[in-house]
């Protein structure tokens, strides 16, 4: 199966490389989701891990398969998935568990460990293939009226999640009564 992958570490690197075809079994206990891609975003983060700024390959590889905002179909699922279904346009999550106490109760996109795991960023292949396999955990099934926003949607959870954190924030202050914010954005979103 062909995908575009960089050597991290080798500035420049980007390249076409083939991976074996994923199956709904390299996911333990029957929760694997077989995504065959639509469309992967490509932005600024792409092209500073092609500079060599940073990422690693996964263990067992000598390359980075690129690609962290993605929009595909379902193709297959295991036996316990219970959230998607073949022919569900889906996106995924980014990050992934590592040792932290965050990621031990479910929150590994605010890891507190130096070494971190994110799909086609950091010791993870990303999606900028034909298909890929991930846990039904890090799925995330979009309305077929959404369809439309595809590769946006990784983006505006980055959004969601900055908003969350920001109430969040809030609540433990439990005195604060604001009437007017100011946001700042960076990048794209």
């Amino acid at each position: 199966m062909r995908a575009i992958a960089v050597r991290p570490g080798t500035p420049h690197s980007v390249h076409l490389a083939d991976l074996p075809m994923p199956s709904i079994r390299d996911v333990a206990d029957e929760r694997g989701v077989l995504v065959r891609v639509l469309r992967v975003g490509v932005d600024a983060t792409d092209r500073e891990i092609n500079e060599a700024l940073y990422g690693h390959a996964p263990p067992g590889y000598d390359f980075l398969v690129i690609g962290h905002e993605c929009f595909g179909i379902v193709v297959e699922v295991g036996s316990a998935v219970r959230k998607v279904r073949p022919g569900d346009y889906v996106t995924c999550t980014v990050r992934r568990p590592g040792k932290s106490i965050y990621d031990r109760i479910g929150r590994s996109d605010i890891t507190s460990e130096e070494e971190y795991y994110e799909r086609g960023i950091n010791l993870r292949h990303g999606y900028l293939t034909e298909y890929f396999v991930d846990d039904e955990e890090f799925i995330v099934r979009m309305p077929v009226g959404l369809r439309h926003l595809h590769v946006l949607a990784e983006p505006m959870s980055c959004a969601a999640k900055a908003v969350e954190q920001a109430f969040l924030a809030q609540q433990r202050l439990q005195v604060w009564e604001p009437r007017r914010a100011w946001v700042t954005g960076a990048g794209q979103i």
